[in-house]
């Protein structure tokens, strides 16, 4: 039986490893935490989203929260408790339970939390810098 040669269909002298430089990274686009799998370094990932889009607000004198992100953003988060919730702000390899991850995503309500999802009034954060923060969390929240 003759094969029939539809359109677009890999020519016969290919395999489909030639095609994996565009399959992958479409998964990556759609599997966020195979992505993630590089380590995320505080101050070159995370400080710039704060830098960007909390710092302004979160202030010495003008703290919104009562929380200040300046001068020193990881010795005000890790490991230190909210004041809005019995949780942690940033507890070391666990995002869904630091209150400051929770604020960016929208759970700190269910948390015993108060107020508005972060950054308020700003644009929220993309969802790319919102798993850059839960995957340092989620990798013990190191200050490097």
């Amino acid at each position: 039986m003759p094969r029939i040669k539809m359109p677009g269909a890999m020519p016969e002298h290919r395999n489909a490893r030639g095609y994996l430089k565009y399959i992958l990274p479409v998964a990556a686009l759609l599997c966020p935490a195979a992505a993630q799998s590089q380590t995320v370094s505080f101050e070159a990932d995370v400080q710039p989203i704060l830098t960007q889009h909390c710092v302004m607000c979160h202030i010495p004198g003008a703290a919104q929260g009562d929380h200040s992100l300046y001068p020193d953003a990881w010795e005000s988060m890790v490991n230190v408790p909210s004041g809005q919730s019995a949780l942690l702000l940033v507890e070391p390899g666990r995002p869904t339970a630091s209150y400051s991850y929770l604020k960016l995503t929208g759970g700190h309500l269910a948390a015993g939390g108060k107020g508005e999802v972060m950054p308020s009034p700003q644009t929220p954060l993309a969802q790319g810098e919102i798993d850059t923060i839960r995957e340092w969390i989620k990798q013990g929240a190191e200050k490097n």
